[in-house]
């Protein structure tokens, strides 16, 4: 009974560990600005935030379908301008900074 109990909580761990090692934090935050025909010089704005990705290419790619859907008329808007920052997060006054921005 004592050494089924132990395999189960080895199992366990095991089981949290290669859980733990799967899962990556998004780093890529994607800013797109429907109505606009070029990037806004205003500071980045948690409203423009349209997801989260792992690397810039799937934020790019995000990007660049969202912009095919609004040139096609469903969104009503033009065809949006977009940034893809790296390790976004708030300052100690909460303002939005980025590490660096692409398209």
């Amino acid at each position: 009974m004592k050494l089924s109990y132990s395999l189960a909580n080895v199992l366990l761990v095991l089981g949290m560990l290669l859980l733990s090692g799967c899962t990556k934090t998004a780093e890529w935050t994607l800013f797109y600005y429907p109505d606009a025909s070029a990037i806004p010089v205003m500071p980045l704005q948690a409203e423009a935030i349209n997801g989260y990705y792992e690397t810039l290419e799937q934020c790019q790619s995000k990007a660049h379908g969202m912009q095919r859907l609004s040139s096609s008329g469903v969104s009503g808007f033009g065809l949006g301008v977009y940034q893809c920052g790296h390790l976004c997060e708030f300052d100690d006054k909460s303002v939005l900074v980025c590490k660096t921005l692409s398209q």
